[in-house]
């Protein structure tokens, strides 16, 4: 299954932190089956990210 093989991602060099701080990277693919114009592409684009930033700026 897509998104299995999730790892955190390694600190830039010289980067000194107070603790263990993981950043995890996932791809988000959303497929769109039949016919559509481009404005109905671009509003689930929109509502994708817009649900994605909501959850993630919900997280501690």
């Amino acid at each position: 299954m897509a998104g299995d093989d999730v790892r955190p991602s390694a600190p830039p060099d010289g980067r000194a932190e107070p603790g263990p701080v993981v950043h995890y990277y996932f791809p988000v693919e959303v497929e769109i089956v039949g016919d559509v114009d481009d404005a109905v592409v671009n509003r689930v684009v929109e509502r994708v990210f817009a649900e994605l930033d909501r959850e993630m700026s919900s997280r501690p």
